[in-house]
């Protein structure tokens, strides 16, 4: 696949945008991995909505969403190559994932005009994220000189209040890890691309193997206590007490008590709660418990093994 978005990168370039038979239709979104902060560049088909431009996570039907969905929801801001008013310019914009009528809508005009989206989305076992990129006056990266006396910038209307109730809202998704019930409280496309925040119930014996990743990761435990070993060392985290886990450290946490644990993980910057929601067993709510087979919980397994080095995480078994 590398190769041939190659070889469509060159003739986009090469041709003032125009690409065989998608004509003008596509565009090259420049993302950064969620993790590594890379910059990466993926060719897309587009439909233009106004002033916007629409953009379908097909990945021909494969299981997973593709790589740069994945990398706009962790980092919204990004640029695209695109063709307007007859000449191919580069454009900076703002992703937005759409959901409920408005990404019905669009899709279907996916269909329309290319009868394969419709394809994908039936041999795909997942919604085909359908993303809005709205074209934004670029501003000076955080720790450019003269960016802190430039002021915060305006109010953004697009954005809205967040508001998660994990114990009474049923569109919450929740995921089976290692033995413990997860709820996705608020994903990177929530913050922006500031973090992510999930909400853990780990039961009497739960809790992960050793790992560390390239994230800084807070813990406040809300029920119950945790044992977290840092580098070697144990520390037991009870009910109203917060722990910092600092980016590259290997650690894990555990429950080593007889009653059940809970607590609020933040990740700075997100995409642990993606990585989880690609291996996790979907469960109905916060309060069912993961069952797998030994056959099941072995490929849970080798899929987070798999998946770790896309959200820089090594697991240390």
């Amino acid at each position: 696949m590398t190769e041939f978005n190659d070889r469509v990168i060159a003739e986009f370039r090469a041709h003032a945008g125009r690409v065989g038979a998608w004509g003008t239709d596509l565009v090259l979104i420049h993302h950064r991995g969620a993790r590594s902060g890379a910059e990466r560049i993926n060719p897309a088909m587009s439909l233009r909505d106004g002033d916007d431009w629409l953009v379908v996570g097909s990945a021909m039907g494969a299981p997973r969403d593709p790589a740069w969905a994945v990398n706009l929801r962790a980092h919204p801001d990004a640029e695209i190559e695109a063709v307007v008013d007859g000449g191919r310019v580069t454009v900076p914009v703002r992703a937005v994932e759409l959901a409920g009528e408005e990404r019905e809508t669009a899709f279907a005009r996916f269909v329309r005009t290319a009868p394969a989206f419709g394809t994908y989305q039936a041999k795909a076992s997942r919604l085909l994220p359908v993303i809005r990129l709205t074209r934004r006056t670029p501003g000076p990266p955080p720790d450019a000189p003269g960016a802190a006396a430039a002021g915060i910038g305006p109010d953004d209307p697009a954005r809205t209040i967040a508001v998660r109730r994990p114990d009474s809202d049923p569109g919450l998704p929740h995921y089976g890890v290692v033995g413990d019930d997860y709820t996705i409280l608020l994903t990177g496309a929530d913050t922006d691309g500031r973090y992510g925040l999930i909400d853990m119930h780990v039961p009497p014996g739960g809790g992960p193997p050793p790992h560390r990743h390239d994230f800084e990761e807070m813990f406040h435990v809300v029920e119950g206590e945790v044992e977290f070993t840092f580098r070697g060392e144990k520390t037991i985290v009870r009910a109203g007490e917060t722990v910092n886990i600092p980016a590259r450290a290997p650690h894990f946490f555990h429950n080593s008590s007889d009653r059940d644990a809970r607590m609020l993980c933040m990740v700075t910057p997100p995409g642990l709660e993606d990585y989880f929601s690609r291996w996790g067993q979907p469960l109905p709510d916060r309060a069912t418990a993961p069952l797998l087979s030994e056959d099941e919980a072995a490929e849970q397994v080798r899929a987070a093994l798999a998946l770790g080095p896309e959200y820089a995480i090594d697991n240390l078994l």
